[in-house]
């Protein structure tokens, strides 16, 4: 039994401001305040000290940390995010890798899940192989252009199995509804994502009887395909991005780095008005690629340190952890610490159809928790029940 005493608990919706959490094995056994809730006798006692215990962090789309890639090494690359706060995380693959590298990568991510920092690895976030190779870092380098080679496709499919609990589609790819239909039967609780995509909102919306429910980094890696209409009045266009804005059932995760390259400031204040509070997901998009600086035309020299750059200077993903990511989107955008833990616990773990067993504190799910101050500098790490 862990008891975790003197800390604010953050709730989904509210705060308890002086309380108490128990831990009974891997489970969340009781809270409250602390005057009403009764430690057994022989607890390991966890004196919060007034900060904050919230949910562990969700991340659903991280390439990797410590400069290493899942696909590589996924054992160190989950370290740094678990010592951040991270519980729950899912490795994303990208469109650039072969058929042998994603299935070897898988491999070495099923070995990793069973110890260590391997286990916050909740399954696979496969980001491709089947987007549009003309969106997002170096994707002209994707070995997945043209045709869909059907026999190849049900091979990948079948292999990653019920592990992928994303995959992330251009909705405009050719026979691109010959591999939804496939994936979904191979895994009827797969999610489905647009990204790296140009497609106009009707072809997303005919992907939503197969599960697509998300929108890939927000803002990053789509265009349209006449971005203005020729006119003399300059007529905009509509895309991917204001699809997900429309669509009242579709999550739009954002990527909010320190210096909003990715998504503007302005960007994500309105996206979290249009999607409202419960359909924002906070991202890493961590990517371990920083060979290049910002030097050139793209960020008048300035460097953020929780990015990454390709050579030529162009963003490539970040190297944030989540808690990160949360800081900045309330530097940004001026929302709460508890809508900031809203949008990196409960809204992934409802997208991912996981909320039964984590994303928010209560009584008999996972005792995955943090103990961190109101800048999500995080102090301690519980993992089913346990200290880390």
């Amino acid at each position: 039994m862990l008891a975790i005493c003197n800390t604010k608990i953050i709730l989904e919706e509210g705060m308890i401001w002086d309380g108490t959490v128990l831990c009974k094995e891997d489970r969340i056994a009781d809270f409250g305040p602390g005057n009403e809730v009764t430690i057994p006798e022989g607890a390991d006692i966890l004196d919060a000290k007034g900060k904050y215990t919230a949910p562990g962090l969700i991340d659903i789309h991280c390439h990797g940390g410590n400069m290493k890639f899942f696909y590589e090494d996924p054992q160190k690359a989950a370290e740094v995010h678990f010592k951040n706060g991270t519980t729950t995380l899912l490795p994303a693959l990208y469109q650039t890798l072969t058929y042998e590298q994603f299935t070897e990568g898988i491999d070495r991510i099923r070995l990793a899940q069973k110890e260590g920092s391997g286990r916050i690895i909740a399954g696979l976030y496969m980001e491709g192989p089947f987007m549009n190779p003309k969106y997002g870092s170096d994707a002209a380098n994707s070995k997945w252009k043209g045709h869909i080679d059907e026999a190849r496709m049900r091979s990948l499919v079948d292999y990653a199995g019920k592990d992928v609990r994303v995959w992330c589609v251009a909705p405009e790819r050719e026979d691109i509804e010959v591999f939804c239909k496939y994936a979904k039967q191979v895994n009827p609780n797969v999610r489905f994502s647009m990204g790296h995509t140009e497609c106009r909102p009707w072809q997303a919306y005919r992907l939503k009887k197969y599960g697509l429910i998300n929108q890939t980094h927000h803002g990053n890696a789509t265009a349209v395909n006449n971005p203005i209409v020729p006119s003399n009045v300059g007529i905009r266009d509509v895309g991917p991005d204001e699809a997900c804005l429309y669509d009242s059932d579709m999550y739009a995760e954002l990527i909010a780095d320190s210096m909003a390259i990715h998504v503007k400031p302005h960007m994500l204040r309105l996206v979290m008005k249009v999607k409202g509070l419960n359909k924002v997901i906070l991202i890493t998009d961590h990517y371990p690629e920083n060979c290049g600086n910002p030097a050139g035309p793209f960020w008048g020299g300035k460097k953020a340190e929780d990015l990454g750059y390709v050579s030529d200077g162009a963003v490539c993903g970040s190297l944030m952890t989540l808690n990160t990511a949360c800081r900045n989107m309330m530097a940004h955008t001026g929302c709460g610490l508890c809508h900031a833990i809203q949008f990196a616990t409960i809204n992934p773990a409802r997208m991912l159809g996981i909320d039964d067993e984590v994303g928010s504190i209560e009584k008999g799910k996972k005792a995955n928790l943090v103990v961190t101050d109101d800048m999500l500098h995080v102090e301690h790490v519980i993992f089913e029940g346990r200290r880390q």
